[in-house]
């Protein structure tokens, strides 16, 4: 579980911490329909481990802590899915898409 009080709902964002946008994804620009900004907003209790992930270069698409709520989950671009499975990260599945296998359960919550 994370560290949100019960203030801290899915769809606010009173837990969020604004950080710069590492080097190695501002210069990707676009994936998709997604575009890299100067800044990202990542849920206080996440935001160790995916600094940790971007240290190690893996290219994030979002992330929510759950919030004590729902699973949280860490998304990555499709070429970073077999690295994070190496780095021993299990898929979460998402009944949305459920052939895609770019969102995983972190870690330390």
């Amino acid at each position: 579980m994370c560290n949100c009080d019960d203030s801290v709902v899915v769809g606010n964002y009173k837990n969020q911490i604004e950080v710069d946008t590492p080097k190695h994804m501002k210069g990707m620009g676009s994936i998709g329909w997604y575009t890299f900004r100067e800044t990202l907003c990542i849920d206080a209790c996440l935001l160790g481990e995916i600094q940790d992930l971007w240290n190690k270069g893996i290219a994030t698409t979002g992330c929510c802590c759950g919030h004590n709520q729902i699973q949280g989950y860490i998304g990555v671009i499709d070429e970073h899915i077999p690295r994070m499975k190496e780095l021993g990260y299990k898929v979460q599945f998402n009944p949305m898409r459920p052939n895609d296998e770019d969102s995983f359960i972190p870690k330390r919550l």
